[in-house]
């Protein structure tokens, strides 16, 4: 009979605390729900591209798709800033240090507001000039620019809603974001059809129906954690910065948004190199991307899941349980990722086929996958070994390993190899060249580098400085 010890919080949500129990359960009970949240966040996007592409035209479509870099760079940064925070406050969570858990939930809260009212309004304000500098087509401009000022201008709420989920995450709630994010989809829909269908907004409309879901879906998020019923309770008179653990936090999550920043960079590049060998290898990446993206979900939630197992028990300061749970998330990777992988490659064909009738475009597709497919596994092993590592709150080594591996080590072989062999097939080799390279050096790290000491000299210091502040209070 498994042990799960669950905190209950206000309508029936619950955190999950995992220092005790059986591993691989609440691994997926962990798992589950964010690979729910993911699946929705798809859907958003696909629903957003059906109905901009019925109803507003093609030029709406273009004029969204071109801001599609620049946001992806903004939101990534500020999701691994804030994986950084929620990993912070997992290890309170684990300790069942609830007075630094709460300082930590206030600290974090605060640095995505003050964070998201930067970037909106300079995102409001500068967001023409820089399309401009991204070379953004003349006649896109005019649907782009309203749609990237609506969606600037609700990036506020965009911080709150990510770092809320991430730290309801860092509890073991998993489930309150995915049903957040559920209904932030169906939201959308009908904000899309409303804007763009009826009224005939196109691109504006499309940035409309996105930042009034984004707000929506915030302020559920903030409600939710304000009727917590623990010590992650958000009490708004209570917001404000905790000078030390405002510096964990930042030491632990400006890493990983950085390490995010770079890798959308280093996808830039990629999609310049694919888009040289002409109009159906592009549409065929373009395919590919949307046939596997359920193995990417699966590995996210995975990522995702150990980050959390591992920095509760680190906060609860068992080492062991927190190898354990590393390799137990390795096994049910190699079951989920290689089963997914298996039937991906048996299945491209006909799964292709379905989205368009074009011979040479499941032809560049089918390639693809078969090239691509097999070596999912490797990036997986990567995802959940820097996701165990950075429980612990060490992300530093981890973003410069990620670096070296998956983007310096691709600049390296699109920029000098590519061009000596401009073939698909030597373009594609960069994912298995350099996912199993990365995974060897995470493995590597893993085992004979000295992470788990230099987390603990980092929690011993900030629990030390806690301790004296509290003497210096009760003192004074």
């Amino acid at each position: 009979m498994s042990m799960l010890k669950r905190r209950n919080t206000h309508a029936g949500a619950a955190s999950l605390d995992v220092t005790s129990g059986v591993i691989w359960q609440q691994l997926l009970l962990l798992c589950i729900p964010i690979f729910l949240s993911s699946f929705f966040q798809q859907a958003h996007a696909l629903i957003n591209t059906f109905i901009l592409g019925q109803f507003g035209g093609k030029l709406a479509l273009g004029g969204v798709q071109a801001t599609a870099s620049l946001f992806e760079l903004a939101v990534g940064f500020s999701v691994g800033v804030g994986a950084g925070c929620a990993v912070i406050s997992g290890q309170f969570f684990g300790s069942h240090d609830d007075e630094r858990l709460s300082r930590s939930i206030h600290t974090a809260m605060t640095l995505a507001l003050a964070g998201g009212l930067a970037i909106s309004v300079a995102g409001v304000v500068f967001v023409p000039h820089i399309l401009a500098f991204m070379g953004t087509p003349s006649d896109l401009m005019a649907e782009a620019v309203p749609y990237a000022r609506c969606y600037a201008a609700a990036m506020v709420c965009s911080l709150v809603l990510n770092m809320g989920s991430a730290l309801l995450r860092s509890v073991g709630d998993t489930r309150t974001p995915a049903m957040i994010i559920a209904s932030g989809c169906i939201i959308n829909a009908a904000l899309d059809i409303l804007f763009v269908a009826v009224l005939h907004l196109e691109a504006m409309g499309c940035g409309l129906a996105t930042a009034l879901t984004l707000t929506i879906n915030a302020t559920f998020m903030t409600r939710r954690l304000m009727r917590a019923q623990g010590a992650w309770r958000l009490d708004l008179r209570r917001l404000g910065i905790d000078g030390r653990i405002c510096k964990s936090m930042l030491a632990t999550g400006l890493p990983l948004g950085i390490q995010s920043s770079v890798y959308s960079f280093s996808n830039i590049i990629l999609q310049s190199t694919v888009n040289t060998f002409g109009t159906d290898a592009v549409t065929g990446w373009g395919l590919s991307s949307r046939l596997d993206a359920i193995v990417w979900m699966v590995t996210e939630a995975l990522g995702v899941s150990v980050t959390t197992f591992a920095a509760q028990n680190f906060g609860a300061r068992n080492y062991e349980r927190m190898r354990q749970g590393y390799h137990t998330s390795l096994a049910i990777t190699i079951a989920l990722v290689g089963s997914l992988s298996a039937l991906l490659v048996a299945f491209v064909g006909p799964l292709s086929r379905i989205f368009i009738d074009d011979a040479a475009v499941t032809g560049y597709t089918t390639v693809m996958i078969h090239f691509i497919a097999p070596f999912y596994l490797f990036y997986s092993i990567v995802d959940n070994t820097s996701g165990a590592i950075r429980g612990s709150g060490e992300s530093l080594r981890p973003m410069l390993l990620t670096i070296l591996g998956t983007v310096v080590f691709r600049m390296i072989w699109l920029l000098a190899v590519v061009p000596l062999h401009h073939t698909i097939e030597t373009m594609l080799m960069v994912y298995p060249v350099t996912w199993i390279l990365t995974s060897i050096l995470f493995v590597a790290y893993h085992h004979w580098g000295h992470w788990l000491r230099h987390a603990e000299s980092r929690a011993a210091r900030l629990a030390s400085a806690a301790k004296a502040q509290s003497t210096g209070s009760h003192l004074r």
